[in-house]
């Protein structure tokens, strides 16, 4: 999967993690990701109600299995200023990967997606690369190589 410039949001201001998950949502309908921005947000707030998406040092990974679900996709916002999200470290959140996959997909394409990313995750150099580029065609060629998946 390749990740391209339209995927990625820089100096977002959203007023908390369900007003940045609506934006998340309506991006997702002009990329094709899904046709319902209202499906596709209910689908990442009951991920978020069953466990939360919050990880440390400022980031979260929501993420929406469902048949509202076009294609598979992420979509990657930075924060102007950090939201408060449930976390292991309790920081606030400042950098959001957003995955969508369609239901059927959800053994195979989502846990590579989830995966890959949490492996990057890990990585203090990965976190702050992307940290330093402030280019979105910089950022989706740099999320791609580190973390993209093949899609069939």
């Amino acid at each position: 999967m390749e990740i391209t410039v339209e995927d990625i949001l820089l100096d977002v201001l959203s007023a908390d993690r369900d007003d940045l998950i609506r934006t998340i949502s309506d991006i997702a309908v002009k990329r094709g990701y899904t046709l319902s921005a209202s499906k596709l947000f209910d689908a990442f707030i009951d991920r978020e109600m069953e466990y939360s998406t919050g990880l440390q040092d400022g980031f979260a990974i929501p993420h929406a299995k469902s048949d509202a679900v076009e294609r598979a996709g992420v979509i990657y916002a930075r924060l102007r200023q950090p939201i408060e999200w449930k976390t292991y470290d309790d920081a606030p959140v400042t950098d959001v990967f957003a995955l969508m996959v369609p239901e059927q997909e959800k053994g195979t394409i989502h846990l590579q997606m989830l995966g890959n990313l949490a492996n990057a995750l890990l990585e203090d150099d990965f976190k702050t690369q992307l940290r330093a580029l402030d280019d979105e065609a910089a950022i989706a060629g740099f999320i791609t190589e580190q973390i993209g998946v093949e899609v069939s």
